[in-house]
Parts: C-alpha cells; structure tokens; sequence
C-alpha cells in the first residue's frame, strides 16, 4: 500500500515535494522523501503504522528533506542517498535552500550511501531497487519497487514533463540517457513523482513531450 501526501496545495505553506509511505496497515513502513515539517504525516503514522524500515531520499535538494531532522526525533532508522548527493545534506547552497532564505543542514549518522543497480532487500517484501537517473542532480535516483508496482521518480519524471537541469550538480547531457533508463522499464508502472499528480509509465510514454522524444531518436 502505498499512501501519498502532496503539500502543493492548501495544507502547507513550504515548498516541499510529494512524500510516500509505503507499508501495510499496522505494519512497518519505508518513507520516500519528506521535505515538509507539518504534522500531518505523523498524524497518519501514529493510527496506521508501528516502526519505520527506512528513509528513501530521491536526492538531495532540500524540499525533499527539509523535514528529516524532526522526523528522525521520532523514528530511528536509515536515511538512504546516493552517495553522489552526500554533499547537498550540508550544503544550502548546493541542496538550493539558500536560495529561499532557509539555510538548511543536517549531518546524520545513520546513513547508506546508494549506487546504481542496488537492492535493498527490507523485511514485509519490499525489495527496492535503485536506477540512478543523474541529471536534476548528478545523484538523482528512482526507487522500484516491483512488489508495489510503484516507481518513485524524485524530480526525474512528472506528469507530462521532467525536472529541470540548471540547479547545482545538475546537467541536460545525461538527461536523455537517464530517461531511457526509465522508458525500458515495464510501462504498467504507477509513477510517483517528486511533485505533482501520480501518473502511469505508460501514459508519460504516450503524453511526455521528453520520453517521446527520446523514443523517436531510438
């Protein structure tokens, strides 16, 4: 099961990406990103979920993990990052929240440094592996987890469109051969992005200005 909070609306006043949890009810759970400081995922967890397996970062610009500090004062577990990102946790000018006046940091000590091509194998089936797509930041990655049909994208891929390249650590010349990485997947995969609306892989192949052209140059 997969429970999805967006704070692109009404409910917060912080930029802040998409947040996921994944896990059966009355179980343990793996978090994807958790860029806000609002109450309403702890809300949830506590009447839904025990113990957390693990923090899944799709990188390290800071509305992906603004939120991370407090979360860790209430679950102790794993932060995993792809260890081309490890920088931008202590860097504000790197995970662009200098950029908005906040000057966010965090040194944890508890963390796995990802690379392409792991698989973690957490307990309750999930199984997630990981596909570097550098190109948002030179360590974005996307987490499959087959048993979910789910695809996190980070800020890789949304609804019709991709993430930008022209923040710190970013670069448009490997955006064409991340995004092939994702367009060989299977297309009946539910994508989870970064922001924004859920989408299916195989819609992006069919809608996505940028997947179609990659599909035309093949």
């Amino acid at each position: 099961m997969v429970k999805t909070f967006r704070f692109d609306n009404i409910y917060s006043d912080e930029l802040c990406s998409n947040t996921y949890v994944i896990g059966e009810e009355k179980g343990p759970f793996l978090i994807v990103d958790i860029g806000t400081t609002n109450e309403r995922i702890f809300d949830y967890l506590k009447g839904h979920h025990t113990y957390c397996l693990g923090v899944l970062l799709t990188h390290g610009h800071f509305d992906h993990f603004r939120g991370i500090a407090n979360f860790l004062k209430r679950y102790n577990c794993t932060v995993f990052i792809d260890e081309k990102d490890k920088e931008l946790l202590t860097n504000p000018r790197l995970n662009c929240s200098k950029m908005s006046g906040e000057n966010i940091s965090v040194d944890l000590d508890n963390i796995y440094y990802l690379d392409d091509e792991d698989e973690i194998n957490f307990i309750n089936k999930y199984y997630v592996k990981i596909i570097e797509t550098p190109f948002h930041t030179k360590g974005s990655v996307c987490f499959l987890i087959k048993s979910e049909n789910a695809l996190f994208t980070g800020d890789t891929l949304f609804k019709n469109s991709i993430g930008r390249s022209d923040l710190p650590t970013g670069s448009n010349k490997t955006i064409s051969s991340s995004l092939k990485k994702i367009i060989n997947l299977n297309e009946d995969l539910n994508v989870y992005p970064g922001h924004g609306e859920l989408t299916t892989l195989k819609l992006e192949k069919q809608k996505n200005i940028y997947l179609k052209e990659i599909n035309k140059d093949d």
